[in-house]
Parts: structure tokens; sequence; C-alpha cells
């Protein structure tokens, strides 16, 4: 491989490296090859309890591979992803195939250029709604994917959604497994590693002023959440509505879990770009039992593989 195309797979191997994945596992191998990378489900960092059937970790994946797709694209150079190309490989995800130069779209560049500023904020939110360009963008690109988003809006839902989120949380910290498995994935302070939670995600600080009424998780596996009343001596604070998304598919199968991993690669780095942040509630579809709830109490036509907070940082 020549020194620059070289130079232009490990800066996209790097650019993949850069999204997010559940609990900060990275479950990828990335080997790079001339004018081409592939995109490796690496087993000895899946979350047997969290994750048994390995859906979030090829979601993680799929999200990995569409950070390489757009850094590709930002970088000028045309991209062919093939997924699951080798049907005697399972571990093998993802092959992303640099053709010859193409001018990226405007698009293109600008979420090319949010992947070194995006980053999962679990702390508050302000007011300001987030642009319906940004949910109607990414809903395009779900469907060119094969996939689909929804927008919580009606109160009902919103109170599915957080009745799922709190039940499955709690189903979760009732089992010393899951506890452990969080444990071992949580960096100490002083840790030089890219990898597993840092404790700023353990940990977030909110206002006592602003609370969400959607339970976040919490990465000490206790199930505890800020909640209004939580300083009795202060007043009561504002109970924050922010913008909830699913995004899903029609089947349920490894292909359909990396091209969830992919809309939501994109989405992130689409509200990158307009100044909007993001966190994961994916203790909403960690278990099947949640993701089935949400499945036929939403009226869902498919299988919702990943539930998104958005807002602007306040």
């Amino acid at each position: 491989m020549g020194r620059m195309a070289e130079t232009q797979v490990a800066k996209i191997a790097q650019a993949a490296s850069k999204a997010p994945s559940v609990h900060n596992t990275k479950p990828w191998r990335l080997a790079e090859a001339s004018d081409r990378l592939d995109v490796h489900a690496d087993p000895t960092r899946a979350l047997h309890v969290l994750d048994p059937t390995g859906r979030q970790l090829h979601v993680s994946c799929g999200a990995a591979v569409e950070f390489a797709y757009l850094s590709a694209r930002g970088a000028g150079r045309a991209c062919l992803v093939t997924v699951l190309p080798d049907p005697h490989d399972s571990t093998l995800l993802a092959r992303l195939s640099l053709g010859g130069d193409e001018a990226p779209t405007a698009r293109e560049a600008a979420l090319a250029a949010a992947i070194d500023a995006r980053h999962t904020d679990r702390g508050a939110y302000s007011d300001e709604p987030v642009p319906a360009e940004v949910v109607d963008d990414a809903g395009r690109r779900a469907a060119e994917l094969g996939g689909w988003l929804r927008r919580i809006e009606r109160p009902d839902d919103r109170r599915t959604l957080i009745a799922v989120l709190a039940d499955s949380e709690a189903a979760e910290a009732a089992d010393p497994a899951y506890r452990d498995e969080i444990a071992r994935w949580t960096r100490s302070v002083n840790s030089e590693s890219e990898v597993g939670l840092s404790p700023e995600a353990v940990a977030p600080v909110w206002p006592t002023e602003r609370v969400s009424d959607v339970p976040l998780r919490d990465f000490t596996g206790a199930a505890r959440h800020p909640r209004p009343g939580d300083h009795p001596d202060a007043p009561a604070p504002m109970v924050e509505r922010d913008l909830l998304l699913l995004i899903g598919t029609e089947y349920d199968e490894p292909g359909s879990w990396l091209g969830a991993g992919r809309v939501l690669g994109w989405t992130l780095l689409r509200a990158t770009a307009a100044g909007v942040v993001a966190q994961p509630l994916a203790q909403a579809i960690d278990l099947q039992g949640g993701r089935e709830r949400l499945r036929h109490e939403l009226g869902l036509v498919g299988h919702v593989q990943f539930v998104l907070r958005l807002g602007v940082k306040s």
C-alpha cells in the first residue's frame, strides 16, 4: 500500500475508533489493507450479561462503520460499504472499499468534521428545542439504510417509555452479575485507557434546579436517579422533557443491527454538527422484554434497536 493510501486508511480507522459503543467497550477490531478497512467484531469485549445475543455489539460496530464511511467521504474518496461480506467469517461485520477521488457533499463534509467533536453528554439540557431538520435528516438517512426513526411526542408514549426504562433498569439492578459487569467496565480515576466507562459517565453532575422526567442509567448499578424532592430544602426543580428518539428496523438480525448502528452514528454526527448533544437510553432495550413492550405498547412496526435522548446543552 502506498504511503498516502496507508495514511488515509489509518485516519479512517482512527475515525471509526471514535464511534460510541455499549459501555464504551469499543468491541471491534479494525484491519487495514490497501484501500480497504475491515471491521471485525471483538468477542473479548462482548458483554455477556447485558448483551448475550451480541445485538448491541453489532449496533456499536455499525456506528464505527458509519464513522469510517463518513471519514472516507470527508477525505474525498468514494467508499463502498459491504455488510457481512464473508458467510464463512461471522466476525467480519463490514468491509469498506475505497474508490477514486469523489468530492463529498456539503453534508458529508460537515458530518466528517463533527467526528472529533462528538461526545456523549449525560448532563442537563436547556429548554431550546432540537432543530426539526436534525430529526428529519436523520429519518431520511435511516430510510436509506433500511431503518426508521420515531420521535416520542405523545404524553402517553413518553410515559410508556419512562415505565419501560424504570422497570428494565430495576430488573438489571437486581442482578448481581449485571452490577459486576458494569464494575469490570468502569475505569479508575487515574486510568489512561480509552476503553470502558469514565468516572464522569458514572457520576454526571446535575444542577439541583433541574431534573429529567426520564430515568437516566445509573452506572453504579443501583438504579438511582435525580428526582423532584431529592433536595427538600431547595425549590422544586424544573422538570426537563428532552427529545426522545427511537431507532428501529424491520427485521431483527445481525445485518439489521449493523444498519441500526450506522443510523445511530449518522444521527449523532448530524446532531453534533447542529450543536445538539445526546446520550443513549439503552436500558430500555437491553432486555428483550423491554424491547417487546415498546414494540407492542407503542404500536411499532418492526423492532426498536436504540433509544436516544437529545437536547441543546444548558
